[in-house]
């Protein structure tokens, strides 16, 4: 019976190491993210939320406490998506790489920024800028109103009104024009009754 335990113990010692061993690779799989949203004075964290997308499709969210703080515990390895929604403000979407370039390590880069700049850990997210829901009122230009359709008709009814009435050259009216032009400075005011010309 005891050369049969010495016989298995080496067998039950391996069936130990591969289990211990299996146990702190599972463990190394997960990793937790930690970071922190700055929010400018003015906006509320009240019904903000920090959603992670995995590189498996599963979404994890967090809501950050009052002073921006928030934390995912166990974040599998791989790459990532962190976004943060914050009513009023953007957020840089961020790129988390989980444990994959450096082995037990997590780094981020804003994913929507021109050259990917790397952002530090913890993370500390500033917002880009504030939502404007309303665009800022014009002032009034003329030019601006000339080109609408209300102000082309504007300006082809006052080219009719003034400008037409004076290109239109029709020949006999225009010698009758200029025959009373010239009777009126010869007759002057004597000449009562004149017989007009008729056609």
């Amino acid at each position: 019976m005891q050369s049969t335990i010495m016989r298995s113990l080496p067998l039950l010692l391996a069936a130990l190491l591969v289990a211990r061993a299996a146990l702190a690779e599972e463990q190394a799989a997960v990793l937790p993210v930690h970071g922190k949203l700055f929010v400018p004075d003015g906006a509320s964290l009240a019904q903000a939320e920090v959603a992670l997308q995995l590189e498996s499709g599963r979404r994890l969210l967090a809501f950050p406490l009052p002073d921006g703080a928030f934390s995912f515990a166990e974040v599998p390895v791989g790459v990532h998506t962190l976004t943060a929604d914050v009513h009023g403000l953007i957020y840089p979407t961020v790129r988390l790489d989980v444990g994959t370039a450096r082995k037990g390590k997590v780094a981020a880069v804003a994913a929507d920024a021109t050259g990917m700049p790397a952002l530090p850990y913890p993370l500390l997210l500033r917002p880009y800028s504030r939502i404007e829901y309303f665009e800022k009122r014009q002032p009034f230009s003329l030019w601006a109103f000339l080109k609408t359709p209300y102000g082309m008709m504007a300006g082809f009814m006052l080219f009719s009104v003034f400008i037409m009435p004076k290109l239109k050259v029709d020949p006999e009216e225009y010698r009758e024009m200029m025959a009373d032009r010239e009777r009126e400075r010869s007759g002057g005011s004597g000449g009562g009754g004149q017989k007009r010309r008729s056609d």
